[in-house]
């Protein structure tokens, strides 16, 4: 800004040199007070020309700062909005990664928790069924083991029955062959005591029995 007014200034100088140059050549030199007087109204034109022009001048410069001024004031302004605009999308993008990242956090969570009470459930079912199929199994061993034991005890008390209706045959038979016994020697005594029968001391045989072999089974000891 100095430069460019010292140069207007040394501008004004040059003209304001010229001008008294001119005004000296058309009067010449006849001196007096008229060529004075003239002068100095020529030199206070001249100077109230290069006031106007430096006012001028100093104006433009002082409309110059103020415009370069309120360029820099609106891009001040802008950049300031810039930032703010660019903290708010920062803090909105930090926001949004932070419910982001609390979302997915609680939806890992829900799905640990329901992968876990899912394993749970199959676990408890998978315990209901074997513990129903243990108690299905055994239920129906413990029937064969039963109906075999029955059957067992069927057979024993059958065979059981068996010995002792074998037993009381047997008793039965001994019983009836000792009655017998008993009533047939009872019967021979009762018989020898009402008829008495000769006993021989020596049985002979009858000796026309063996007669050439004609008759047999005399006790002769041909044919036994």
């Amino acid at each position: 800004m100095g430069g460019i007014f010292l140069q207007k200034f040394t501008l004004g100088i040059t003209l304001a040199g010229l001008a008294a140059g001119t005004v000296t050549g058309i009067f010449g030199g006849g001196g007096g007070m008229q060529g004075d007087v003239q002068r100095g109204f020529d030199q206070q034109s001249v100077m109230s020309g290069i006031s106007g022009l430096n006012t001028a001048l100093a104006n433009a410069e002082v409309s110059r700062c103020n415009a370069q001024a309120n360029v820099l004031q609106a891009l001040n302004a802008n950049q300031i909005a810039t930032n703010q605009g660019i903290n708010s999308l920062a803090m909105a993008l930090q926001g949004y990664s932070f419910n982001n990242a609390t979302g997915i956090a609680d939806l890992r969570y829900s799905i640990a928790t329901e992968a876990c009470a899912d394993r749970t459930a199959i676990s408890d079912a998978l315990k209901d069924v074997i513990a129903s199929n243990t108690a299905n199994t055994q239920a129906i061993l413990d029937k064969m083991c039963q109906q075999e034991i029955d059957a067992l005890k069927a057979q024993n008390a059958n065979l059981q029955t068996q010995i002792n209706l074998a037993n009381l045959a047997a008793s039965q038979n001994a019983q009836t062959g000792q009655l017998l016994a008993d009533n047939a020697a009872q019967t021979a005594t009762l018989r020898q005591a009402l008829n008495p029968t000769p006993v021989p001391a020596y049985v002979v045989p009858n000796p026309s029995c063996c007669n050439n072999g004609v008759f047999t089974g005399c006790g002769c000891g041909a044919v036994a």
